[in-house]
């Protein structure tokens, strides 16, 4: 029995990228090995109600989760923490712990973060990275980071995919315009919104509308980003929350996709929007460069407004071809077989299958 802690991932209903790692990758894990089980929040973001198991109090049930797991008579052959640290309930366990950790921001982000980003994300990562039995990253460039960070050699990658069902329904969401650039991504410092703004007070005549989908996060730039989008509403339209279908409509009618973020670890609305096809512009980032696509341009540093501007008109949409080969880069079977592999293997006659062909994600 595998258990994921998905928690504080399920305690509200509009989900981030890393959120929709952790239910995505479950739902996959679990129809390799039906007894898998998570606890949750709220199971209504479940299709599939089997397996859960609710708790009621979402802080108050992360760090008793631990006993939660002892009382109930569980006996996991790990658990997994997809979206957040293990509660350090957890530290004296004789649980098998493994960690998928999204990229090395919690220990490298020197600016002041909220207390519960703080209490979560440092003081809880860093007293539990050094007791996790397995320490993986989503991507390749991630496991190079905290192998570096935490001196361990035993650090691997297990892989990411979208988190959107990019053939689901669509949808227009009010406000959208008939043309735009789109951004996704939760508003707070490390995602670049600084050069965002700049950018939209430097358009150019003629420019399209930039239109971001984000909730507000935390730091000086979202009173920025807000401020912003009051002053120049035909130039900056934030949508903040937005339902699934809206999200998809806005995939497939952006002209470009723009990302300037300055740490990723994945970044799944931009390999969500090249599925769609859309081009792509982003930073010149290790990860953006290991999961962009062929056909993506990329933002130094030191390029200013005018440039990115110039980047952006000369941006262009891929050939059928490019998009049906990036798109087999990426399954969330292949995400979920290849940790099944790195936590808890079964011999081939136990499971019926060899969980072959797993280096094929990117």
């Amino acid at each position: 029995m595998l258990i994921f802690d998905l928690i504080l991932a399920t305690r509200r209903r509009a989900l981030t990228g890393v959120e929709r790692y952790g239910i995505n990758l479950f739902e996959a894990v679990r129809r390799m090995r039906p007894e898998s089980l998570a606890f949750v929040h709220d199971p209504s973001l479940f299709a599939d109600q089997r397996g859960l198991v609710t708790v009621a109090h979402v802080y108050r049930g992360w760090f008793l989760l631990p006993q939660d797991i002892r009382r109930r008579g569980l006996a996991p052959e790990a658990v997994i923490f997809p979206t957040a640290p293990a509660s350090p309930l957890f530290h004296p366990s004789e649980n098998n712990l493994c960690r998928i950790a999204h990229d090395v921001f919690p220990w490298s982000w020197e600016r002041p973060m909220p207390w519960k980003g703080r209490l979560l994300y440092r003081y809880g990562e860093n007293l539990m990275a050094r007791r996790y039995d397995r320490f993986l990253g989503t991507t390749q460039p991630v496991a190079d980071d905290l192998r570096a960070l935490f001196a361990r050699s035993d650090i691997d990658w297990c892989g990411n995919a979208p988190g959107l069902d990019v053939n689901g329904p669509e949808r227009r969401p009010d406000g959208a315009p008939d043309a735009f650039i789109l951004v996704v991504g939760t508003v707070e410092p490390r995602k670049g919104y600084d050069r965002l703004a700049d950018l939209v007070e430097k358009a150019p005549d003629g420019a399209p509308p930039i239109v971001l989908v984000g909730r507000p996060g935390w730091g000086e730039i979202v009173a920025r980003m807000d401020a912003l989008a009051l002053r120049k509403p035909t130039r900056f339209i934030w949508l903040r929350d937005l339902q699934d279908d809206g999200l998809r409509w806005l995939g497939r009618n952006a002209s470009c996709f723009l990302s300037l973020s300055l740490a990723e670890g994945f970044n799944m609305p931009l390999v969500e929007c090249a599925i769609n096809g859309r081009a792509i512009l982003c930073s010149d980032i290790p990860v953006h460069r290991s999961v962009a696509p062929p056909w993506a341009a990329f933002v130094g540093r030191d390029m200013g407004a005018d440039r990115i501007w110039a980047a952006l008109r000369a941006a262009t949409p891929p050939e059928g071809a490019q998009i049906e080969a990036y798109v087999r880069r990426y399954s969330w079977e292949s995400v979920a077989a290849r940790l099944i592999n790195i936590v808890a293997p079964r011999p081939f006659e136990e499971t019926g299958s060899p969980h072959a062909d797993l280096g094929r994600h990117h």
